[in-house]
């Protein structure tokens, strides 16, 4: 019997081990529109996660994270939504952050699961940053020389002539108006495109995509936290309950908490608390900086208990970089760059932004039957509005005096009202008290979304679905229970592309852009010529254009061009 016992042991644990050993090592590489920035500038970058063992892109995360970090501290934080292991998003730098280099880093859960994870090896890229608002520094941070000295630490390679650029197998010319991109490989290629300012600042030496990949082929065994689960999906959000005392935390163990972000669309998933009171929402990635709605269903309002939610973020040492090299003849360069930082966060909206491809939130996918209010009377109670005109929804009043309201439910060949509980949601956010739906004002509601099926959000079971979506998306006028936190929320970047598209045919915008051309994401066929028009901005300069990339078999792509605007 105990051999019996010790064989359906190993049988269990030996996929678990080769389940550790057989993870893919991934490594993130970040390209950056450029890589020097003045204080309240936006940082556009462009993300490859890589399979470091075969080179090419990875499959396994859904999304990565990235901090801009001092040598102790955090500035800013991001996270980027990946599809097949690439992702684009932005940082908008602080006004406050002091003068001096900086560590771009990006990493997945993958990489927090690792034993021993090098947060700041070829993982993260230098990033200077200029505040032309104060004469804060970074403490040792920055080295001031003649303007001799300046000169002579530039790169002698010649602009448009960068060491490493694979020209035989990617080309780019600048014709007057735009670009033209030539893919001479047989496969597609994904890149980031970016044209910018060249107005004489010191690169940071940063190693290209084709470096980072050398030093990934290096990677040794690489040991696993098995307690850290990939994030295949989206992002895992992890969080705790809050409120009680830990003696208090069993009698919650087992109940639904619910997240959820209010807005037209439906952002909602479950946990269930565990016994020691942990929760982790397994979502899709939740897009842009929101509210967060986090409440359990059920409590008791006497508990006081909420649910408290968890930073994602490493926030790891990281080693110093070399201190930023400062000179006077950099004086009117950073008057001209502070001007163009500030003209352009108030004159540009984020209209003149490309969104790109991002997946889809099927949580509530399939048919639904929508009411659109303002094509009916209006009735000044929710109840008359089911009686008069939603034949899918009732209100029943049960011995307790409590109302349920119940969806008739289109199941297969069946069809009636389901006595079970169904999920009302007010802007996307549920809403457990049912009474409170009843009692809110129809005057305030856009829209009634009603999803006549069974539905599933994570383990727990709904008898239909009813979304009531109002005009501002934002429950106006609704009191939350005391057991219910609304709380800032940081979600993946929307993946834009900063093309100037809308302002080649606008004439009234002052254009003093120092990133004329941004495109996080671009795909080209194989053997493909692509021409990208170029809007001029109203200066004079030289300016850089760099394409890099990675092509479907993993041939790491570079080139780089450079032109005059007299």
């Amino acid at each position: 019997m105990k051999k019996i016992l010790y064989l359906l042991a190993a049988a269990l644990l030996f996929p678990i081990g080769l389940y550790a050993q057989g993870r893919v090592v991934e490594r993130t590489y970040l390209s950056t529109d450029k890589d020097v920035y003045v204080a309240g500038d936006v940082l556009w970058y462009s993300a490859f996660c890589l399979d470091a063992a075969k080179g090419t892109l990875s499959p396994v995360s859904s999304v990565a994270y990235v901090e801009l970090r001092s040598p102790d501290a955090v500035v800013c934080t991001g996270k980027v939504a990946l599809l097949e292991g690439r992702g684009a998003g932005r940082l908008q730098l602080p006004p406050t952050a002091p003068t001096g280099n900086y560590r771009l880093v990006a990493y997945t859960a993958q990489n927090k699961a690792e034993e021993g994870y090098d947060f700041t090896g070829l993982a993260s890229k230098t990033i200077s940053v200029f505040n032309v608002y104060s004469n804060e520094r970074q403490k040792d941070g920055v080295d001031v020389v003649t303007d001799a000295e300046y000169d002579g630490l530039r790169s002698p390679v010649e602009p448009g002539m960068t060491e490493g650029s694979d020209r035989a197998s990617l080309s780019l010319r600048w014709d007057g108006d735009g670009l033209t991109l030539v893919n001479a490989l047989d496969t597609p290629a994904t890149l980031s495109i970016s044209v910018f300012h060249d107005d004489g600042f010191l690169s940071n030496g940063n190693p290209t995509l084709a470096d980072f990949l050398s030093g990934c082929r290096g990677v040794g065994p690489v040991r696993f936290d098995d307690s850290v689960v990939p994030e295949y999906e989206g992002e895992i959000i992890r969080g705790h309950v809050a409120g009680v005392s830990p003696e208090k935390l069993p009698s919650l163990a087992g109940r639904y908490a619910f997240i959820s972000t209010p807005s037209d669309k439906s952002d909602v998933y479950t946990s269930v608390i565990g016994e020691d009171g942990r929760v982790e929402f397994f979502t899709g990635n939740i897009y842009g900086h929101k509210e967060c709605v986090c409440e359990i269903e059920g409590v008791d309002a006497s508990l006081n208990c909420y649910i408290e939610l968890e930073s994602p973020f490493a926030t790891s040492r990281v080693a110093a970089v070399e201190p930023l090299k400062m000179a006077p003849s950099l004086k009117e360069a950073l008057a001209a760059r502070s001007f163009a930082m500030q003209v352009e966060r108030r004159f540009t909206p984020d209209t003149l932004y490309d969104l790109l491809r991002v997946r889809e939130n099927g949580l509530f996918g399939g048919d639904e039957v929508v009411y659109l209010l303002d094509d009916y009377t209006r009735f000044p109670t929710m109840g008359e509005v089911f009686i008069e005109f939603v034949p899918e929804i009732r209100a029943r009043r049960w011995s307790d005096r409590s109302r349920n309201i119940q969806v008739r439910l289109e199941d297969g060949t069946e069809s009636g009202f389901s006595r079970d509980t169904s999920l009302m949601m007010l802007d996307g956010v549920p809403v457990f008290d049912q009474q409170k739906i009843l009692d809110y004002d129809p005057l305030l509601v856009e829209s009634i979304h009603i999803y006549p099926h069974t539905m599933f959000i994570g383990t727990r079971v709904f008898s239909g679905v009813v979304n009531f979506v109002t005009y501002k998306h934002n429950l106006p006028a609704f009191r939350f229970g005391k057991n219910v936190r609304v709380i800032g929320y940081q979600g993946v970047d929307w993946p834009l592309a900063a093309t100037g598209t809308a302002l080649l045919s606008e004439e009234a915008y002052p254009d003093y852009r120092q990133t004329i051309y941004w495109h996080p994401l671009q795909e080209i066929a194989a053997g493909a010529a692509l021409r990208i028009p170029c809007k001029k901005p109203d200066y004079k300069g030289r300016f850089r254009v760099v394409a890099e990339g990675l092509s479907a078999d993993g041939t790491p792509l570079r080139a780089e061009t450079s032109f005059v605007l007299e």
